[in-house]
């Protein structure tokens, strides 16, 4: 898979750095980040680390940049990701449009630039937010043929679009959506779960339920509860065969919860967080 970095998207429009951190920079570390966990390595130009952030100081200074109480891991973290961007791969080593065409985007000539670029190659665009790009479609116009060329500006719409290309597993996918939510899939067994599931219908079941189990609060999940035909929504309930999830150690009882009529995801409770343990597909863990 391509992706361009949008250098067109930094033009000085930040008043002094720490804004460009605080504000911009921090989303895309999580987008390059994503990208490099999973050998993605996005092609930018030539002249990139000339890009301005602020009407005077170039992406370049990011390079020399501490904080003031000297670097700190998150300015060593956004240092080696702005390394990398200055760094090959250059989309000019294997150059797709011709500067000589009139590429055009609202009006403005754009050839030569990582739009056009992007246009020829058919690839997805990342852009530094807030700025004129913010949407998750560019137009782009060559000869009066228009394209409208995938935009990304944040992390989790990133993880979709890969995971809807098969770039990432379902399981890769629901690490970066719900990280630091109310479910959490760091203690899971891979091989009683995510490899249980064999058709993406049945993610999307897991997904869905996922999603509604995150938005409400606990008051509301616990509300979920019964037996037989008592049960509603989630049917959350303390799961009777506790000896089953003996070699998990969990801290506390494992409960249970509802994904469809069919599927179940059992875990334990800790303060505000769910960890998730396994999934049970055929109903055999049922009671």
């Amino acid at each position: 898979m391509e992706i361009l970095i949008n250098e067109m998207s930094l033009n000085g429009q930040f008043n002094n750095m720490e804004e460009f951190v605080d504000v911009s920079l921090n989303k895309f570390v999580k987008i390059y980040t994503l990208l490099d966990k999973h050998n993605i390595q996005p092609l930018k130009n030539y002249n990139f680390y000339d890009a301005n952030i602020t009407p005077n100081e170039t992406f370049n200074f990011l390079l020399t940049l501490k904080d003031k109480n000297g670097v700190s891991d998150e300015v060593r973290k956004f240092k080696r990701i702005a390394d990398k961007c200055i760094n090959e791969p250059y989309w000019e080593i294997d150059l797709q449009h011709n500067p000589e065409d009139e590429f055009k985007w609202c009006n403005k000539i754009i050839s030569n630039t990582s739009l056009a670029e992007a246009y020829a190659r058919d690839s997805p665009l990342i852009s530094f937010i807030p700025s004129l790009f913010n949407s998750n479609f560019i137009e782009i116009t060559n000869n009066d043929i228009s394209k409208k060329i995938v935009n990304f500006c944040d992390h989790l719409e990133l993880a979709k679009h890969l995971y809807s290309k098969n770039k990432i597993a379902f399981h890769q996918l629901c690490n970066v959506i719900f990280k630091d939510a109310k479910l959490c899939f760091d203690k899971i067994n891979i091989k009683q779960s995510f490899d249980l599931i064999l058709d993406k219908n049945d993610e999307n079941e897991f997904l869905n339920s996922f999603n509604f189990f995150n938005e409400l609060n606990w008051n509301d999940i616990l509300a979920q509860g019964g037996k037989g035909k008592n049960k509603t929504g989630l049917a959350y309930e303390k799961y009777h065969n506790q000896d089953y999830f003996k070699n998990y150690s969990a801290p506390t009882d494992v409960y249970k919860f509802r994904c469809s009529q069919k599927f179940r995801t059992f875990g334990y409770r800790e303060g505000e967080v769910f960890y998730v343990l396994e999934f049970d597909l055929t109903h055999e863990l049922s009671d």
